[in-house]
């Protein structure tokens, strides 16, 4: 008997023994096909195509499953498996509907088939897609059938080339667009292609090239989430990349992470929460502009992350009348940076949100500079350290100098203050005793605030 026959053997072993557990007329293979195809989404499809070798009333189904997920590794990078799993599914699938679609695959010569394959998952009603397809051998040009599907509603799109789109885009379903690694072809296709979603809530961009681009306007007036993550893309020499205006929404909200590549402005839009980071700056004043007129954009926002290492560069930078004033911000946090208290930027940032409450900072604080004056007092004060700053948090505390300087500075200068929490850092090397009494000098620190309560939280 071969491997392959004894492997066939053990799963009916295993089956038939699953049905004794059961017993009687509820034995598994009596089971209703809609509970058996129940079960077997639980499973990645690999796993429930394997289940087609139990019996034959097992043999096709999988093929009714609502989920379908093909992706190349998962194959054991045997291309030749995937292929003819993928074409099995499609064949053979009868009238049921697929829900969700998925396939990361090397495409090289195969962009046809490809192609076969999506228009055959669009006639099931497909309502969420995804194609990651790498390694084009041909010019790679989707259906025109995508992109008028009346019932899909989630689509991701990974294709690192040139993306085309027909002149005709009409997504009257579609809720959320991630687009990955596409170099956008001109204006005029973009714009058709964010015109063209109408009840969009969700837009995903991540390393995409909008270096052929000059300008393109997104107006989604149900859009709530705007992510955009420049990676690795990288705009042509010569290039100052494009503008992006984003008009007319309301975002619960936003996140950028790059270096500025484009240019982005919101007109008559707004964002309840935004996270800005920057992952390096070549050219500081080029920097400074795009993001303070992206911040002016963001004016309105409430709660605000910020993920930048050149923070204090950006801002010193930037001419005086670009820096927005954040009327409505309550919640500032910075994240992946140790913050300066004595930094310039950050004091005159703090200078523009006179209705602050929370400020956390997640990755320590110092105070490095003689910014404070002699009795401890930041220059210039901001507004909220007087009327509106109630919470303060410090996560990765290690008890140096610096950052006892900066909670002496932050206690005494917040008059206000209702509790700062301080997190000791998980990894830092500190003996009992000493961090006793350390806890204790903070706690023993002179506030601004009758009414502050200071809590020491040990690493877990």
């Amino acid at each position: 008997m071969d491997a392959s026959s004894r492997m066939v053997q053990y799963k009916k072993q295993k089956l038939d023994r699953a049905e004794e557990m059961i017993g009687g007329s509820k034995s598994l293979s009596n089971l209703p096909d809609v509970l058996i195809v129940k079960i077997l989404s639980l499973l990645p499809t690999k796993d429930a195509i394997r289940t087609s070798i139990l019996s034959k009333r097992w043999e096709y189904i999988w093929t009714s499953l609502p989920n379908l997920k093909f992706i190349q590794w998962k194959f054991e990078n045997k291309r030749t498996l995937l292929v003819n799993a993928v074409e099995r599914a499609l064949i053979l699938r009868g009238p049921a509907d697929i829900k969700e679609f998925s396939l990361s695959f090397e495409v090289l010569g195969d962009a046809l088939r490809v192609n076969t394959w999506i228009s055959a998952v669009l006639q099931h009603n497909v309502e969420d897609l995804s194609l990651v397809l790498h390694s084009f051998k041909d010019p790679v040009s989707l259906p025109r059938s995508l992109f008028m599907s009346a019932t899909l509603k989630v689509l991701l799109l990974e294709l690192p080339c040139i993306f085309k789109v027909p002149s005709t885009i009409c997504f009257s379903s579609l809720r959320s667009l991630t687009l990955s690694s596409v170099v956008f072809s001109d204006d005029y296709s973009a714009q058709q292609l964010f015109s063209g979603c109408s009840v969009l809530e969700e837009i995903f961009l991540y390393g995409c090239n909008w270096a052929n681009l000059n300008f393109v306007s997104i107006s989604a007036p149900k859009l709530l989430r705007f992510t955009i993550d420049e990676g690795d893309s990288q705009i042509l020499r010569g290039s100052d990349g494009c503008q992006i205006m984003v008009l007319g929404v309301r975002l619960a909200y936003f996140s950028y992470t790059g270096e500025f590549l484009d240019d982005y402005c919101f007109y008559n839009s707004s964002a309840n929460e935004a996270l800005i980071s920057l992952n390096s700056i070549k050219r500081v004043q080029h920097v400074s502009y795009r993001l303070n007129k992206l911040l002016n954009g963001l004016s309105s926002v409430k709660h605000l992350t910020i993920c930048d290492t050149s923070f204090e560069v950006v801002q010193t930078n930037a001419s005086e009348h670009l820096m927005p004033s954040f009327n409505n911000l309550t919640t500032l946090i910075f994240e992946r940076v140790e913050v300066d208290l004595g930094c310039k930027g950050l004091l005159a940032f703090l200078q523009n949100c006179p209705c602050l409450k929370y400020l956390i900072f997640c990755e320590g604080i110092g105070l490095y500079s003689d910014d404070a004056k002699d009795d401890g007092m930041l220059e210039p004060l901001p507004p909220c350290f007087l009327n509106s700053l109630e919470e303060i948090d410090v996560l990765e505390f290690c008890g140096d100098e610096d950052e006892l300087h900066a909670m002496k500075v932050l206690l005494k200068c917040a008059m206000v203050l209702k509790k700062v929490t301080i997190n000791w850092c998980s990894g830092v090397q500190v003996e009992p005793k000493t961090m006793k009494d350390i806890n204790k000098q903070l706690l023993d620190l002179p506030r601004g605030s009758g009414n502050c309560k200071v809590v020491c939280l040990c690493a877990r």
